[in-house]
């Protein structure tokens, strides 16, 4: 596994601490740097929005509204950044840290070159909870050029590795990172397709074949052979086809409650 930095989000969610987590494991096992990433959404601090708001809320707007709003969220955002390194330089990590305001699906995508791992948790930190209707995870899981690990808010044990498997390019990509990441952890590793064509089985990797919705059956087989982290290629069916059809990426995403490795 050749990544050249680990690029995590850390906006104080629990999810978020919980990346942060893996980040640091991971970074330790491939002794590779480790990048925290803290976005200040610049939609929450805009005048209008807050007029919009505190009218909500039934509170007085007065100007200069957004800049206590700013500074509050700057001094939380100073907080866990000096959290994240303090804990990263206590377990020897090389740890360094970018902060900015803008949006954070953007900033974050920009901040992953190809050749990273990017990291997020599935459920950030929302201020106004849904207010937006759109998800980081998801946006960033389709923009970003680098594999993006998705976790959730409880850490696991990575004993047990799936790889979401149908002979394509794509996912022999996912195989081959599922074979480096078992071996990271020294867990187990098998392969799954669901459909009635399945491909010729990986070479020694064992191959469950099952029928049904893929998008489904790829959720309820993590849960019944009780898998630690799922690997899948993402996106792969083309825009036009995910419009009309919908997404098995985003449904599995959407559904599954353990780590979900995406592959560009």
């Amino acid at each position: 596994m050749t990544f050249k930095r680990i690029v995590v989000g850390i906006d104080g969610s629990k999810a978020g601490w919980t990346a942060k987590d893996y980040a640091f494991e991971l970074g330790e096992k491939l002794s590779v740097p480790v990048l925290g990433v803290h976005i200040m959404d610049s939609r929450l601090i805009e005048e209008s929005f807050l007029e919009d708001l505190v009218g909500i809320l039934g509170l007085t707007h007065h100007l200069g509204i957004s800049q206590k709003v700013r500074d509050f969220f700057e001094e939380q955002a100073s907080a866990l950044i000096e959290e994240f390194l303090s804990e990263g330089r206590g377990k020897g990590l090389k740890v360094s840290s970018f902060q900015t305001v803008g949006i954070p699906y953007q900033e974050l995508v920009h901040q992953a070159d190809p050749d990273d791992l990017l990291i997020i948790g599935r459920r950030g930190n929302r201020p106004v909870k849904g207010l937006f209707l759109s998800s980081t995870a998801e946006v960033v899981s389709r923009r970003s050029k680098a594999p993006v690990l998705l976790v959730p808010e409880e850490k696991r044990a990575v004993k047990k590795v799936c790889v979401a498997y149908e002979g394509s390019e794509l996912s022999k990509r996912a195989l081959s990172l599922g074979i480096k990441v078992a071996e990271l952890y020294g867990g187990d590793l098998h392969a799954l397709y669901v459909g009635d064509r399945p491909p010729e089985a990986p070479p020694d990797v064992p191959l469950s074949v099952e029928r049904g919705m893929p998008e489904e059956r790829i959720v309820e087989h993590c849960k019944e052979k009780e898998v630690d982290l799922l690997v899948m290629g993402a996106y792969s069916k083309g825009r036009l086809k995910e419009l009309f059809l919908g997404s098995v990426t985003s449904v599995v995403m959407h559904h599954i409650h353990i780590p979900l490795l995406l592959v560009k």
